[in-house]
């Protein structure tokens, strides 16, 4: 048991310890200034411009791609698009026997935009 224990302690203090981004900004805050309140200050002026960084890359993806606004659009690659009938004419006849329904459906249809359509719009030319 002891071994196993060891064994896990060794682990545990052996793995590499990576800083996120966060902690070395703000370590580089406190290094650049005398006072913990113009460190928090240094620290959270980063913050908000990453942040509105994020927003901007955000409404613009949203702008491009507006079915990511609805519930259950995002993977409607055809969201928003013209999409061809696959049938050139239907019609319903009607007279004193009953009824007549028909339909006529077209021999070929061009490839749908789920084989040509783009994950992010953003790149696609207007």
């Amino acid at each position: 048991m002891r071994a196993i224990i060891a064994t896990v302690a060794l682990c545990l203090f052996t793995l590499p310890v990576h800083a996120n981004q966060n902690n070395n900004i703000i370590k580089a805050c406190i290094d650049s200034t005398d006072n913990y309140n113009r460190a928090a200050a240094c620290y959270q002026d980063w913050k908000q411009g990453k942040e509105a960084e994020e927003l901007a890359e955000l409404r613009d993806f949203l702008k491009h791609n507006p079915r990511y606004r609805f519930p259950g659009q995002s993977l409607n690659r055809c969201w928003g698009k013209p999409r061809e009938m696959p049938f050139e004419s239907a019609g319903i006849e009607m007279n004193d026997k009953g009824m007549k329904a028909w339909v006529n459906y077209k021999d070929k249809l061009p490839a749908g935009c789920y084989e040509t359509a783009p994950w992010d719009n953003r790149d696609v030319e207007d």
